[in-house]
């Protein structure tokens, strides 16, 4: 059953890092990854941007690797494989999509 719940809060305290991911159209995606939790080695057709917002991950890309944690923003391009895994304590983030840069000035 639908329900709406009325509240008081008015005012929402957002990172504005994580506010200027907002495409013109669309949304960002709220991801939870508890410890050891694997995203295995895949692409995407479209650009991410993803800013980890608590937590550590193991980020692997071709041709590189880095544990990144809080305030680390990750630019992957379209096309770009990649793996990550949720270190000790898991890892909360933000994951916006874009088309790629060369196909949104065509």
């Amino acid at each position: 059953m639908t329900q709406i719940i009325a509240s008081q809060k008015t005012e929402f305290a957002i990172d504005p890092v994580i506010l200027n991911l907002l495409p013109e159209q669309g949304s960002i995606e709220l991801q939870h990854d508890a410890a050891g939790k694997v995203h295995r080695f895949h692409t995407h057709p479209v650009d991410e941007i993803l800013v980890i917002i608590s937590g550590r991950l193991n980020f692997m890309w071709d041709g590189g690797e880095r544990i990144v944690g809080a305030g680390d923003t990750i630019h992957l391009p379209a096309g770009t494989l990649h793996q990550s895994e949720a270190l000790e304590g898991g890892a909360v983030y933000a994951i916006a999509t874009r088309p790629p840069a060369h196909q949104a000035n065509d």
